[in-house]
């Protein structure tokens, strides 16, 4: 029997096994009260991992195509848009306003680190009729959060909106969306909410619900990616609030991966357990000689970045021993970290001690063997000293 490769990945990640097993259903059409129910609960449950009261749309669509649907939708053509741009998914922000059209007002940073909200403070001061700010709250291509909050207040005393891509955010930490005042927060079924990829997820509050009406003649979204369509679909048939066929095995699997969250696990252990799983991992990585990239107050809770050790040859010596030897699966970077940086996600199962321990066992294990050092077994889990009972 094939081993199963155990993902470290910043997504898709390895998913529980009741979640796993709700894939399996028979498959349920998109209508009726069987559905419905499920559909009615899901969103209720997601507006509770958001904090918010806003309405919450559930899309087939990658987390990409929810940013899409969500900046096409609230921004037009010829706009002026702020983008916190410190990472390639920052980058991938103004690919997506630049394809709909929009003057991107690029407000930049260093990889690696959060940024600083006083350069966006500046660049509003320098440039007019900006009409929003978009920011990346947590960049799982330099395992950055970014201060969500500081750029909130800076839109709320501009008067402007604020976009927030939480794809890999939402979930993962607390970021409470009508306590800080997020016009639209997209994120993701394949990250912090633990189950498979497929879909998008947006939060829509009533300002961005006017903009967006604002400019329903003039905008650039297309058809299914039109935000106008979908709330048109949730006000005049709630009993089928969208404007195509749902991926109902996918929302099945998202409901159930929900319940667990909230109603087993809670929300809060959710964010704890993924504060454990940075503290355990980022302290293992320092003591066997692999440094993890980002400051710990601005590091992100659900992937670690790191440098490879000095004396390795490049990123894949370390990749391919832990994925042949190990059975662990870690992630490659990208742009100006793509040849000295490794990624570790710790969502789902790989945030949880069963994969955890033996993925820096493993990791040891390439120290010794390969470089030579060393080192005392278990030296990498020394993070471990404050685990959680069952973390």
């Amino acid at each position: 029997m094939k081993r199963h490769t155990k993902l470290m990945l910043p997504g898709p990640i390895d998913i529980f096994d009741e979640t796993l097993d709700a894939l399996s259903e028979p498959v349920r059409p998109h209508y009726g009260e069987e559905f419905m129910t499920i559909y009615r609960d899901t969103v209720t449950m997601l507006q509770q991992v958001f904090q918010t009261r806003n309405d919450i749309l559930v899309m087939t669509a990658p987390g990409s195509g929810a940013l899409d649907a969500g900046l096409g939708s609230l921004f037009g053509p010829r706009e002026k848009v702020a983008v916190v741009n410190n990472g390639p998914f920052a980058q991938r922000v103004i690919d997506i306003l630049q394809t709909h059209d929009a003057q991107v007002i690029s407000v930049d940073d260093p990889w690696g680190r959060a940024s600083d909200p006083e350069k966006m403070q500046t660049a509003l001061k320098k440039n007019r009729n900006v009409a929003g700010i978009a920011v990346v709250a947590n960049d799982t291509g330099t395992g950055v959060r970014n201060p969500v909050a500081a750029y909130a207040k800076i839109a709320k005393e501009t008067g402007i909106p604020i976009f927030v891509d939480a794809v890999s955010a939402m979930g993962g930490y607390e970021l409470p969306v009508d306590a800080l005042g997020l016009d639209m927060v997209v994120t993701s079924s394949n990250k912090a909410l633990e189950t498979t990829p497929g879909l998008g997820v947006i939060s829509v509050n009533d300002r961005a619900w006017e903009i967006i009406r604002s400019k329903t003649k003039t905008g650039h979204r297309g058809w299914y990616y039109d935000l106008a369509r979908w709330k048109s679909c949730m006000e005049n048939s709630p009993e089928h609030p969208f404007p195509t066929t749902q991926a109902t095995s996918l929302i099945v699997s998202l409901y159930t991966s929900l319940n667990r969250i909230i109603k087993e696990e809670t929300l809060r252990g959710h964010w704890a357990r993924y504060s454990w799983a940075q503290r355990v991992v980022r302290a293992g990585l320092r003591e066997i000689g692999f440094e993890p990239i980002v400051p710990d107050d601005e590091a992100s809770f659900t992937v670690t970045t790191f440098w490879i050790r000095d004396d390795m040859r490049n990123r894949l010596e370390l990749r391919d021993f832990m994925l042949q030897k190990h059975g662990f699966l870690l992630a490659t970077a990208m742009g100006e970290f793509a040849l000295r940086v490794l990624r570790i996600g710790h969502m789902g199962k790989s945030g949880t001690r069963d994969y955890i321990v033996p993925c820096l066992l493993g990791m040891e294990d390439f120290v010794r063997t390969m470089k030579k050092v060393p080192l005392p077994h278990g030296v990498s889990l020394v993070g471990l000293r404050d685990a959680k009972k069952w973390w």
